[in-house]
């Protein structure tokens, strides 16, 4: 199985194919309007890391003039550099900085919601939001990808790599399907570990990657409201693990992502874990809280989230 999950990634450096840069505008419809961008924008700022990271595989990444410099995650530690100035924080772009350079193409994501029409008023604004809702959040990314490698002129190259993408997606199901391993997923912050269900980090460990849950579906949270859509939290403690005795735990921290003080090693009492047959996997906290979506993104997420199927097989 690591073999084929190799060749995947192999099989995309062995095509060889080059794409030729299309001039023709493209036309999108978000948020019930049309949008046309120019083809092969040549000065990008980029809000969002799967965006970015998309970029950077389809050999565009030189085009990018900003992004938001303190919460790029160090994967993409390479966009630190002179040349690449900053676009503000992910929360609330610098305006005025983004204005000053012209851009031709911005590339949001959900985190900037609030600030659409004002980075829309300076050059043409695609939203790079997935939503893990709608049930079909693969296939969803992958229209977002083909889109950026059609407005950045380079169609062929994304399709080749999305290939290789499809068989290591399908490479990593076949074994999470031969697993006995269940799993969940939570989240921590600010020392609290809450059980996700919902949103992209299930989506694609359980819906997409085929993990086997270790809690059944009554015990998913459910919104409070639709006004604020947070939902209800289940706290993952000693005795969650004792009950439900999942074999894997994977851990999103946020806090560690966003420069606060990260989940305690000690967290779990070793002693439970043993007796409960449970492994705790803790994922690239920057990777998987701040980025996503991408191709170079969801690259590293498959290969973290099937190491302890591996590990045991």
């Amino acid at each position: 199985m690591k073999k084929i999950l190799a060749m995947a990634v192999l099989s995309a450096l062995a095509l060889g194919l080059s794409a030729c840069q299309s001039t023709t505008p493209v036309t999108v419809t978000q948020t019930g309007e049309e949008l046309k961008l120019a083809a092969a924008p040549q000065k990008i700022v980029v809000m969002d890391f799967g965006a970015l990271d998309t970029l950077d595989a389809l050999h565009v990444g030189d085009r990018v003039v900003a992004v938001p410099e303190q919460s790029i995650p160090s994967y993409l530690h390479q966009y630190q550099n002179d040349q690449v100035q900053n676009a503000g924080q992910m929360k609330e772009p610098d305006l005025a900085a983004i204005q000053a350079l012209k851009p031709d193409l911005i590339i949001m994501s959900g985190r900037q919601n609030a600030f659409y029409k004002d980075l829309s008023a300076i050059a043409p604004t695609l939203n790079y939001f997935v939503n893990p809702a709608d049930g079909h959040y693969y296939e969803d990314v992958k229209k977002h990808i083909r889109l950026l490698g059609k407005i950045a002129g380079k169609e062929a190259l994304a399709q080749q790599q999305l290939k290789a993408l499809d068989l290591k997606m399908n490479a990593a199901r076949e074994l999470a399907q031969h697993s006995a391993q269940k799993a969940i997923v939570v989240l921590h912050n600010d020392g609290n570990v809450i059980l996700v269900n919902q949103g992209a980090f299930s989506a694609l460990i359980f819906d997409e990657l085929k993990i086997k849950p270790a809690v059944t579906k009554d015990l998913l949270p459910t919104l409070i409201s639709s006004n604020n859509d947070k939902p209800t939290r289940i706290m993952v403690d000693n005795r969650f693990i004792a009950q439900y005795q999942p074999d894997i735990v994977y851990v999103i921290d946020r806090s560690k992502a966003i420069g606060k003080t990260p989940m305690r090693n000690d967290y779990f009492d070793d002693k439970i874990l043993q007796r409960a047959g449970t492994k705790v996997v803790y994922l690239s906290a920057d990777l998987w809280y701040l980025s996503g979506n991408g191709l170079e993104s969801l690259n590293r997420q498959i290969d973290e989230v099937i190491k302890p199927l591996n590990d045991v097989n």
